[in-house]
């Protein structure tokens, strides 16, 4: 008999231990979309990030602006020159395929809260009315 409990008890200790450990990967896996950088291209000369929820956003020169959420599928509108109502703010809104996208880009730097690293830019966003707020970086 305490054989058994012997055996029960360490099949209880593992089967804790293992879901402990499935649980820390799903948490790393959102934490890796709000900095996934696969998704950009070589002509990508922009890109912001947040969480709560996770999510990043990517300007590609001349075609798109790609907001990319941590669950659900990709936004894209076409590019359009940004306006700059003043030295250190840029704002892009953009309509297509049924979607909307208007983002600010105010060179300011930024805590993602999540890092010790600082950013560069602040930037708020609006996709299909929803509204997000993070941190950014310049490409080329």
């Amino acid at each position: 008999m305490r054989s058994f409990f012997l055996i029960y008890g360490l099949f209880v200790i593992t089967a804790c231990n293992n879901k402990a450990k499935k649980g820390d990967s799903k948490k790393e896996d959102n934490t890796k979309v709000s900095y996934d950088e696969t998704h950009l291209s070589t002509d990508t000369v922009f890109t912001a990030f947040g969480n709560e929820p996770f999510w990043a956003v990517y300007i590609i020169n001349n075609n798109k602006i790609v907001f990319h959420p941590a669950d659900g599928p990709d936004v894209e509108v076409p590019w359009i020159q940004a306006t700059t109502p003043n030295e250190t703010t840029r704002r892009y809104t953009s309509f297509g395929n049924g979607n909307e996208i208007d983002m600010t880009i105010v060179q300011k730097n930024c805590s993602d809260g999540m890092s010790d690293e600082t950013h560069p830019y602040t930037v708020t966003l609006s996709v299909n009315k929803e509204n997000y707020s993070g941190c950014g970086r310049q490409f080329k």
